[in-house]
């Protein structure tokens, strides 16, 4: 004998679970959009483990910008910054589980856009150097886009922000 009130609460519970899986694969982890390629997983830099001291030369890195590698010790950057962030730097950010959304050639409408989206665990800072108009990296993660996609770059953040090796450190 069927227990209608159970199998009614189960197929409300799948209807629940197949909009879930359907609203990530809309891009609530960082999947694919139109303006924005779908999330990268990177392989660890080799670099990882080692400090960069303030005044030594940029080391190379495995990713541009990089994913991991080596880094500053100490207190990294946070919210907005005017100026690029040295490589050691954005490194620095991500392994304490932060998030660098780095621009170039953004129109001020856009930029200020990205800029609301900085906080504590975000940092939002140019770069001209960029391969697309916008670049999110996390720990070991990235993501390309060609415009600022505001619900992209919030479900990459949330995704992945916190991910560090030293999360908890900032």
């Amino acid at each position: 004998m069927v227990n209608w009130a159970i199998a009614t609460r189960l197929v409300s519970v799948l209807a629940g679970a197949a909009m879930a899986v359907a609203a990530v694969a809309c891009g609530g982890d960082g999947a694919a959009t139109p303006a924005c390629g779908a999330a990268v997983e990177e392989a660890l830099d080799p670099g990882s483990a080692r400090h960069v001291l303030p005044g030594a030369p940029e080391p190379a890195y495995a990713t541009d910008p990089p994913t991991s590698g080596a880094h500053h010790p100490g207190a990294q950057a946070r919210g907005v910054s005017r100026s690029p962030l040295p490589r050691p730097e954005q490194v620095a950010v991500l392994e304490a589980g932060g998030v660098v959304l780095q621009h170039r050639g953004l129109a001020d409408g856009d930029r200020r856009r990205l800029e609301a989206v900085a906080g504590p665990d975000v940092v939002v800072a140019p770069n001209e150097g960029l391969d697309a108009p916008v670049v999110a990296t996390a720990w070991r993660h990235s993501m390309r886009c060609t415009e600022v996609d505001a619900a992209a770059l919030a479900a990459f953040v949330d995704a992945y922000r916190g991910r560090g090796p030293e999360a908890g450190s900032r």
